[in-house]
């Protein structure tokens, strides 16, 4: 009998190859040909899930939302057993940067994936879809965070979400920017002490 195929293990099989790709070389060296040498594949296998490397973007970058979810899900907001609403949300941006190999390499495909969101109207609806998930997150922590006296009743749950998404935005491209931070495992990270800056005007 013929060998059955997971096709979704295969496509999450060839994302990874793609990841793998971007973390050693960067998003410009991502084609069907390359990734189908990584992933240990023929060209023809790797168009029959992916047709063109937007394609293949565009489901790494599914991959690599799924894998910030997952880091995200072990930071417990809190409870007897959660952190405070300040390391809490520190513990959540740290997640969502570039500090070692792995993020680096998926925040390649989000910088990429952000550039093709500047000319492309179905990336940009990506892109639009998670920053509103994003904030509807952040919103709900924040409005957490006030009904517990760690944020001032003053502040505005809605425009601090959004400011503390330009700022993880922000601190990506900044560390992308910079190998050495990007490599550094987040030990003496410059850019750090402006997160922890930020952090202290937001926070009690």
């Amino acid at each position: 009998m013929p060998k059955s195929v997971d096709h979704e293990e295969r496509r999450r099989h060839i994302a990874a190859a793609l990841l793998r790709v971007t973390e050693r070389e960067g998003m410009e060296a991502v084609s069907v040909r390359t990734v189908a040498a990584e992933a240990g594949c023929s060209v023809g296998a790797v168009q029959r899930y992916f047709r063109t490397k937007d394609e293949m973007l565009h489901f790494a970058l599914v991959s690599v939302v799924e894998s910030a979810r997952r880091r995200l899900d072990g930071i417990r907001l809190g409870g007897p057993d959660g952190m405070t609403f300040a390391d809490a949300l520190r513990a959540a941006i740290l997640q969502s940067l570039p500090l070692d190999p792995a993020r680096l390499g998926e925040a390649r495909v989000w910088a990429a994936f952000y550039a093709r969101a500047a000319v492309r109207p179905d990336f940009a609806e990506v892109i639009a879809e998670l920053h509103k998930e994003a904030l509807g997150n952040l919103d709900q922590a924040l409005r957490y965070a006030r009904s517990t006296g760690e944020l001032d009743l003053e502040q505005d749950p809605e425009a601090l979400a959004r400011l503390l998404l330009a700022i993880i935005d922000g601190l990506m491209w900044a560390i992308l920017l910079d190998p050495a931070a990007a490599a550094s495992n987040g030990a003496a990270v410059p850019q750090l002490a402006a997160l922890d800056a930020a952090l202290g005007l937001i926070t009690r």
